[in-house]
């Protein structure tokens, strides 16, 4: 009878494609092994890390405290990567920076390649955006090493374009489109459009440095069309921005403000920070550039103050806060946060038992 029930709750979450993080609790309740949790929790919050950033949050901390519960190192190391990519995300970098080390040692000591692969490759995804651009190459590297060792073509593919990502900041635009090219061709191989959508991003910001802009508006809209393909509306939005941002270049106001405007839209519904900051600076560009120097000083104003925002917050850490919070992540002093109380899912999984028993004798007798 338990089986049949699990069955049934994991179907109907499944395919219920408007589920809710209350009914993954009741899934999770109804799993026996902690470890099984972590995964569940794990992977619907991976999956959700672009389209809902508060649930994927949710799974991330319930994964994080049966992770702790069951004390093992590859689930603590689990967790501890996606809440380290979601805090990325939010423009939270030291904190992510710490969630990353921690799933980066507890990989090397349980000799996790693959893990450690990823781990290095988050690792130089914050380096980079720290302008700690020699970390960032050493750890890209890294994970280059590791992946072509376990021929792991994905990660491969990953690790050439964030190299080329970071070509790019440092204004080497031919190592760049080697780098971004090679990705494209790995990805076309394995048939991963997450992949192929960034590279065409990717080479949208790189044309349009080298002022190819009709090549640079054709790579947006590309990436564009791979995204709805994933209904990953939130990366749109730095898409729309580009195409946004060439049509101002070519002087095609009209249309650049109105892919902006869309751009706009997606950065509100996610609070996507980064892509907000982005948007900032193209309407301060073009404001300046119709000499409307008031509305282009508040956008430059805008841009400065959330900037130097996200730069308190990755600066101004405390310590002492931070020392005993890395512990506990890490497992090293007792993790006491508990979760959500379980009383109302247990009452609705009851009912729900007591309902199924009640079909289960009905049909009984009419047999």
């Amino acid at each position: 009878m338990k089986q049949i029930i699990l069955l049934f709750f994991t179907l109907a979450f499944f395919c219920n494609k408007s589920q809710t993080f209350d009914s993954l609790v009741i899934v999770a309740s109804a799993l026996n092994n902690d470890s099984d949790k972590v995964n569940l929790f794990y992977k619907q919050g991976f999956e959700k890390r672009t389209s809902d950033v508060q649930y994927s949050y949710q799974c991330a901390k319930r994964a994080e405290f049966y992770a702790q519960k069951i004390n093992l190192p590859y689930y603590v190391a689990k967790a501890n990567n996606l809440l380290g990519i979601l805090y990325y995300r939010k423009g939270d970098f030291k904190t992510a920076l710490s969630y990353h080390k921690i799933a980066l040692n507890l990989r090397t000591i349980i000799k996790d390649k693959k893990g450690i692969g990823l781990s290095e490759a988050n690792l130089g995804n914050i380096y980079s955006d720290l302008k700690q651009y020699k970390l960032a190459e050493q750890a890209y590297l890294k994970a280059l090493e590791i992946n072509n060792d376990l021929n792991n073509q994905k990660q491969i593919a990953n690790t050439l374009l964030n190299l080329g990502a970071l070509k790019v900041i440092q204004k080497d635009l031919e190592g760049a489109n080697i780098y971004f090219n090679k990705a494209m061709d790995k990805a076309k191989q394995i048939n991963d459009y997450e992949i192929q959508a960034t590279c065409l991003n990717n080479l949208a910001v790189m044309h349009t440095s080298m002022q190819n802009f009709d090549a640079a508006i054709a790579n947006a809209q590309n990436s564009i069309k791979l995204k709805f393909l994933m209904d990953n509306e939130i990366e749109m939005a730095d898409s729309y921005l580009n195409i946004a941002n060439a049509y101002m270049h070519k002087n095609e106001t009209e249309i650049g403000l109105k892919n902006l405007a869309i751009a706009d839209s997606i950065i509100t519904k996610y609070d996507y920070t980064s892509a907000k900051l982005q948007a900032l600076i193209i309407k301060y560009d073009y404001y300046a550039k119709i000499k409307n120097y008031e509305l282009a000083f508040g956008f430059l104003k805008h841009h400065k103050t959330l900037q130097d925002t996200i730069d308190k917050l990755n600066n101004d850490y405390n310590l002492e806060n931070n020392f005993v919070d890395t512990l506990i992540r890490a497992g090293v002093i007792e993790y006491n946060t508990k979760p959500a109380n379980y009383k109302i899912y247990y009452f609705l999984g009851l009912l729900f038992i007591i309902a199924l028993i009640c079909v289960l004798f009905v049909f009984k007798f009419k047999r």
